[in-house]
């Protein structure tokens, strides 16, 4: 009795149990290789806009409006109208922290803030990033007026020799002020 042995698609198949043999089983090496290298490509272009901490920018030669600075850098945690995020970012309307010393709230701009801050008797406990590295003090003082005369507020304008007089009397690198760290100072 004779028996075929001219291999089948079956057979040839069973030799890879569960896989189908397709045109496209390129594809998934591809698209692999694709995304590894645009991670890679994307940590090198952002390891190359870092920033020092103690970098002191130069104003631009035309500083946008206040406003326009305040929407770009601030408004995404404490909100268009100044009001915060409750129970994330601490609002900006009728608070001490905006409303009193200058000094402070230069800081806090310019360092950041960690650790829980109380505003209107509710506690916040998220990161506020340092922007001293990427804005100027011309930017820094426009934001900072600008809230200080918004939504209600009134208190004095702050000016970019202001900004600078606190930046250099408090010099970077410093990790981010903590509300124990700014009443020691």
């Amino acid at each position: 009795m004779m028996t075929d042995e001219s291999p089948t698609s079956s057979d040839s198949e069973s030799d890879f149990p569960g896989r189908r043999h397709s045109a496209y089983s390129w594809i998934i090496p591809l698209i692999t290789t694709v995304v590894v290298v645009a991670a890679v490509v994307m940590g090198l272009m952002l390891d190359t806009r870092r920033v020092p901490l103690d970098h002191i920018p130069e104003p631009p030669s035309v500083i946008p409006p206040a406003e326009t600075l305040y929407r770009q850098h601030c408004a995404a945690c404490h909100g268009a109208d100044g009001q915060g995020v409750p129970g994330r970012y601490p609002p900006l309307v009728d608070t001490r922290w905006v409303l009193e010393d200058d000094e402070r709230l230069i800081l806090i701009v310019l360092h950041g803030l960690r650790g829980p801050i109380e505003v209107h008797g509710e506690l916040y406990d998220e990161l506020m990033a340092p922007l001293g590295h990427r804005l100027s003090d011309e930017e820094i003082a426009a934001i900072l007026s600008y809230v200080r005369h918004s939504w209600g507020n009134e208190a004095p304008a702050i000016s970019a020799d202001d900004v600078a007089e606190v930046r250099g009397a408090f010099p970077a690198p410093r990790s981010p002020w903590t509300v124990d760290t700014l009443q020691q100072r």
